[in-house]
């Protein structure tokens, strides 16, 4: 969590066109919503190791802003 927190995480986070990346988390639940205003990017977010690990599984394309049962613990917007 400490290094999403970096000027380097925020840069690498708008070079992908991302307009929002967040992480909710129950126990060991961890939920990640990203949006950006260009879906074509997104196969090659996936690829990204640091924002996106190999142990993380994309289901689908979510349908809501905010999971409702597991809190915030990291959001970054683009300025």
């Amino acid at each position: 969590m400490a290094e999403l927190r970096t000027p380097a995480s925020a840069d690498l986070l708008r070079k992908y066109s991302l307009t929002e990346y967040a992480m909710y988390q129950r126990d060991q639940e961890l939920e990640v919503i990203f949006k950006s205003e260009k879906p074509e990017i997104i196969a090659g977010f996936l690829k990204n190791k640091r924002l996106w690990p190999d142990f993380w599984e994309f289901a689908h394309p979510g349908e809501v802003d905010v999971p409702a049962d597991k809190p915030e613990i990291f959001r970054w917007t683009r300025d």
